[in-house]
């Protein structure tokens, strides 16, 4: 058994591991099913290839390149549907119909214009999946991993181009003649092609567990953080703060009446309150603060770097009124109106942990709710909404006994 089986039985392995992939992940299946035609068609190509020289010309030398350009298609509108950029399905029938017809017009004689014509065709295959896919690759698996994945492709793009040379100065070709640059040729191109389907298995067990991240950790009405993804966050925060002194604060606010909402405008107005909620929330904060759906109607506001009484202060209130400009229709196309409570806490040097920030905020929103809803209160201090009587919370105080005032 030569190199060129090996390359062979290994493709045709890769393809039963993708025809696997396909019955398993469905929400992927279109791009895996193009890695397994890549695969299986490019077995098929190198398989023909080591039929050299006992098999009829045609089939060796004709089929087994027009196979090769044909699995390169393949593999590159897969990687185009993986990454979700629409495919240049114009060019890439062009590339197939046109070399394959160019390649039947050569024959399967003139080898020097056949490897030729393979090579350039196939590394514009590969500088195009290059020019198209880049942006999209670094955008969800950043720079180091885009790396990773153009590796083989470069390294598949200097084989075409060494064969390309070698044909246009009439050297002698791959399988058709022995000796060290065969041997090379084939380990290089035995190598790229494991490592392009061992790294594109990867990008796709790493894309389904930053999936599953998504779910653990993410609101699915709202696309906010959820109370975990938020807690985590908190934590981390917390641990900055105590070990470098670094403040931080965060603002508690629950919408008003969410009940009556519910009650009047029925689930649907209700989840579109929800959703109006966290859209101006989103549009409001700093880039560096995150925000969270914490349960219900209840979101949270985490402000790196900022103190309580100023920064989270003065965020909350321009939140408030936001909030009261924010449209939010019914299906009557009538205006809901929308009032939330906002209760502002800072980390302090006798804080065991996040749950005390947590808490102190709780308190505050609480406070401002007993004592009239729709206001801003700062742990410790004072009401600070415009408009509204004064209100104190004290450290200890609990928020009520009562249940949620809503």
């Amino acid at each position: 058994m030569n190199l060129p089986h090996l390359v062979g039985i290994q493709l045709f392995l890769y393809a039963v591991l993708w025809a696997l992939c396909a019955r398993i992940l469905v929400t992927e299946r279109r791009a895996v099913l193009h890695y397994l035609a890549y695969a299986a068609i490019s077995g098929v190509s190198i398989m023909l290839i080591s039929w050299r020289p006992l098999g009829p010309v045609w089939w060796t030398h004709t089929a087994a390149s027009a196979a090769g350009l044909l699995g390169l298609v393949a593999a590159r509108r897969g990687v185009e549907l993986f990454l979700q950029v629409r495919p240049r399905e114009l060019e890439h029938g062009l590339l197939a119909v046109v070399g394959t017809a160019c390649l039947v017009w050569i024959g399967p004689d003139d080898a020097s214009s056949r490897v030729g014509l393979v090579s350039a065709l196939s590394g514009a295959l590969m500088v195009g999946a290059v020019l198209s896919c880049w942006r999209a690759l670094r955008r969800e698996f950043g720079l180091r991993f885009s790396v990773m994945a153009a590796v083989p492709i470069v390294a598949m793009f200097v084989i075409n181009v060494v064969l390309g040379l070698r044909a246009w100065s009439g050297q002698t070709l791959v399988a058709e003649g022995s000796g060290m640059p065969q041997a090379v040729t084939w380990t290089v191109t035995l190598v790229s092609a494991a490592a392009f389907n061992f790294l594109f298995l990867f990008l796709l067990g790493l894309r389904m567990h930053q999936s599953l991240h998504r779910l653990a950790t993410q609101d699915p009405l709202t696309g906010l953080l959820n109370r975990r993804g938020m807690q985590t966050l908190l934590q981390s925060e917390w641990m900055r703060g105590k070990r470098y002194s670094a403040p931080f604060s965060v603002i508690s606010l629950d919408v008003d009446h969410f009940k009556r909402v519910n009650d009047e405008h029925g689930h649907d107005g209700g989840d579109r309150v929800l959703v109006a909620v966290a859209a101006m929330l989103r549009q409001h904060v700093r880039e560096t603060d995150r925000v969270a759906r914490m349960g219900g109607e209840e979101f949270l506001v985490l402000m790196p770097g900022t103190r309580a009484e100023v920064e989270g202060v003065a965020l909350a209130t321009r939140l408030r009124e936001a909030l009261s400009r924010t449209p939010i229709a019914a299906d009557t196309g009538a205006r809901i109106p929308v009032t939330a409570s906002w209760g502002v806490s800072g980390i302090l040097p006798q804080d065991q942990g996040a749950d005390d920030v947590l808490r102190r905020a709780d308190e505050a929103l609480y406070q401002g709710k007993r004592s009239g809803r729709d206001k801003v209160v700062l742990f410790g201090l004072q009401d600070i909404t415009p408009g509204h009587g004064a209100v104190r919370t004290e450290a200890g105080q609990a928020p009520g006994t009562g249940g949620d005032p809503a």
